[in-house]
């Protein structure tokens, strides 16, 4: 508590425990489904950021905190092999989907140095939020299109609540730290809009 407050941590803190159970719930589902219904342009940003604030960078906000990034890291490596192994069945285009796994590790190599310079150079926050709400607000984006694309019974409506809940909490977390940044509220708000309408049509 030495920089943040009781409330700040605990609702980031939820939001982040939501984002944990959302990681276990999809490498769950892509075991059993043999579908990974993260966007795979995203698994590769995911890990790429995971990676960056687990290891070269670490968020202020106390050891716990730093457990849960790197918890996050390791769901997302198996998260990852799974995209690698059935991520092509995103894809309709032959060429993308003929070469999928070398798409995939140029993804990797292009996501590592984009967030770790953003985040070297003074473009982020402490706790990684700018860097990741911007990946966040791709995936609010890529995920409704990658729903109707696909067979919507591999869908987890768990999922998508705790990706909902996750992204809310963390937001309002947002609001209370870092009152004066407004890009983040706006990132934040346009990813509640987002996943509130995607988890309202994934239930209806």
């Amino acid at each position: 508590t030495a920089d943040y407050t009781i409330p700040q941590l605990l609702w980031n803190g939820i939001g982040c425990s939501f984002w944990l159970i959302t990681y276990i719930a999809i490498a769950r589902n892509s075991f059993k489904t043999k579908f990974v219904e993260m966007p795979f342009v995203i698994a590769a940003g995911n890990i790429a950021w995971e990676f960056v604030w687990s290891f070269c960078f670490h968020p202020n906000t106390g050891k716990f905190y730093v457990l849960g990034y790197q918890a996050s890291f390791f769901l997302d490596v198996f998260i990852f092999w799974m995209v690698l192994k059935y991520g092509s069945k995103q894809i309709e285009i032959p060429v993308i989907k003929n070469n999928f796994k070398t798409i995939m590790i140029g993804l990797i190599l292009l996501w590592v140095p984009l967030n770790y310079f953003f985040v070297a150079q003074g473009f982020d926050t402490p706790i990684g939020a700018n860097s990741g709400y911007i990946l966040n607000l791709m995936i609010s984006m890529l995920y409704p299109i990658l729903y109707f694309r696909s067979d919507a019974s591999l869908f987890s409506p768990l999922v998508s609540w705790c990706r909902f809940l996750g992204t809310g909490c963390i937001t309002v977390s947002m609001f209370l730290i870092y009152p004066e940044n407004h890009f983040l509220h706006t990132l934040g708000v346009a990813c509640f809009v987002l996943d509130l309408a995607f988890t309202l049509i994934l239930v209806k």
